[in-house]
């Protein structure tokens, strides 16, 4: 049997195949065998450590996720005054390009929000988690007099999160709008929302190539 540590290893490395394999064939047409391809592993091997796919679905959901919540989060956490704690919350909730992996997989699973209570449960806890997070930011700001706030809290936040999720998805299906021009965008609104000019703010992220 092989040890815990090994299989944890597996498992990442399923779940890493399975990330290639949807954005390459779409959720709705990747197949145990796509994945399996992937992975170079058989089929079998990828069922002993996902029995179901949905299983497997779920834990791709939850890495994606897991980038726009906690390693936001820290992101922010790096930063000491509030506008560019603002600036980096920004920087680290869009696609860094059209073929950023896992905006590209949030994509592809949220037209199974509308038919599948558990991947809108998974969506709903998404959207609540970084509006919370821009809440909380723009409270803060409040509180401390660095903003101004245009608008409450609540409504800035959720704001902010609709514009990423719309511009991200113009960004991955490669309209009009490049990763340059949403940051810019988002910014102005922020600043417009926080009475603090943020596109002068630049952060390690917006400066790294």
């Amino acid at each position: 049997m092989a040890r815990p540590k090994d299989q944890d290893q597996q498992r990442a490395h399923v779940t890493a195949a399975a990330r290639r394999a949807i954005v390459k064939h779409g959720l709705a047409h990747v197949r145990i065998r796509d994945i399996a391809d992937a992975a170079g592993m058989s089929p079998g091997t990828v069922t002993y450590y996902y029995r179901q796919l949905d299983d497997l679905f779920q834990q791709v959901y939850e890495d994606a996720a897991d980038r726009f919540h906690y390693q936001r989060a820290h992101a922010v956490e790096q930063h000491v005054d509030h506008a560019s704690k603002l600036a980096a919350a920004i920087d680290a909730g869009l696609p860094r390009g059209a073929d950023d992996e896992l905006c590209c997989l949030l994509y592809e699973f949220s037209p199974r929000a509308r038919r599948r209570p558990d991947h809108a449960a998974l969506r709903r806890s998404l959207y609540d988690r970084q509006a919370h997070l821009y809440e909380h930011l723009l409270d803060a700001g409040s509180d401390e007099g660095a903003f101004t706030l245009a608008l409450p809290a609540t409504e800035a936040a959720r704001n902010l999160v609709a514009l990423e999720d719309a511009y991200g998805y113009h960004i991955t299906a490669r309209t009009s709008v490049t990763p340059g021009q949403a940051r810019a965008y988002l910014l102005r609104y922020a600043s417009h929302t926080t009475g603090v000019d943020l596109t002068r703010v630049t952060t390690a992220q917006n400066d790294s190539p």
